[in-house]
C-alpha cells in the first residue's frame, strides 16, 4: 500500500475560470460604448446597441461564473466533498466502491461521457444528508442522462417515462425507508446505476483537468485512503 495521503486538495472548477476577465472586458466595453452611443446619435446606432448587449452578455456571464463556488471538490484523508452554490454532498472513502468515466456503446466503439462517475456502497450514508434543494437540482441536472440512455438502446421511451416521475417511496438495500425527496434521488441513483453502472455523475466541467486524469486523482485517494487494502 502506498503511503497515506495527509494534505487535503482543493479543485478549482473549469466552469468558474475567467469570470473576473469577462467582467472587466464586459465593463470596459459598456463605459467605451456608452458614451460612443451618446455622441454619435443616429449614426452607427445599431451596431452600437448591438456591441452594448454583447458587453452586457459578457458582463452577466462573468458574475455568474463568480457566483460558483471557488472550489468544487475538497479531497482530504478521510472524505470526498463536493460543493455547490445551493449545497454539496461528502462521502467516505470507504463508501466508494469505484470511480471512473461512464462509457456507452456507439455503433460498434465504447465512448467515454464527458462525467466522472461514482459507485456508492451505502446510500444510508449518503441520502440522509442530502439537503432538499440539492436534491432538486440533482434530480434536474440528471435528467438528461435518462434520455441519453434511450438515444443509445439501453432504454425505451415507455420505461424513461416511467423514470423520470421518481416514486417518492424508497427503501435502500439495507432496509431503511425514504421518502419525498430523498426517495425520489434514491431511486434516480438506482436507475443511474442501472444504465452507467455508477449512482452519482458529475460533470467534467466541475473539473480542473481532463475527466481522466481527475479519476486516477480519485484512484490514488481511494487506494491510501482509510479502508484501503494493504
Amino acid at each position: 500500500m502506498g503511503a497515506r495521503v495527509k494534505e487535503t486538495q482543493h479543485i478549482e472548477p473549469m466552469s468558474r475560470r475567467h469570470g473576473p476577465t469577462l467582467i472587466l472586458a464586459g465593463s470596459a466595453g459598456l463605459l467605451v460604448l456608452l458614451p460612443l452611443l451618446y455622441w454619435l446619435g443616429n449614426r452607427g446606432q445599431l451596431v452600437l446597441v448591438f456591441l452594448l448587449l454583447a458587453c452586457l452578455v459578457t458582463l452577466v456571464l462573468g458574475l455568474l461564473k463568480l457566483r460558483e463556488p471557488v472550489y468544487s471538490f475538497s479531497l482530504s484523508e478521510d472524505n470526498l466533498h463536493f460543493h455547490h452554490r445551493i449545497g454539496g454532498w461528502s462521502l467516505h472513502w470507504s463508501n466508494i466502491i469505484r470511480v471512473d468515466q461512464p462509457r456507452v456503446n456507439s455503433g460498434l466503439e465504447l465512448v467515454s461521457l464527458p462525467y466522472v462517475g461514482i459507485k456508492i456502497r451505502n446510500y444510508d450514508e449518503f441520502l440522509p444528508l442530502m439537503t432538499p434543494r440539492l436534491i432538486v437540482h440533482l434530480l434536474t441536472e440528471q435528467r438528461p442522462l435518462l434520455a441519453m440512455g434511450v438515444r443509445h438502446g439501453a432504454i425505451d421511451r415507455a420505461r424513461l417515462q416511467d423514470w423520470l416521475i421518481e416514486d417518492n417511496h424508497y427503501r435502500s438495500a439495507a432496509g431503511r425507508h425514504y421518502h419525498g425527496l430523498a426517495a425520489m434521488l434514491g431511486h434516480r441513483m438506482s436507475h443511474l446505476r442501472e444504465l452507467y453502472g455508477y449512482d452519482l455523475l458529475v460533470h467534467e466541467s466541475n473539473l480542473d483537468r481532463d475527466s481522466a486524469d481527475f479519476v486516477q486523482l480519485l484512484r490514488h485517494y481511494l487506494a491510501t485512503g482509510p479502508g484501503a487494502l494493504s
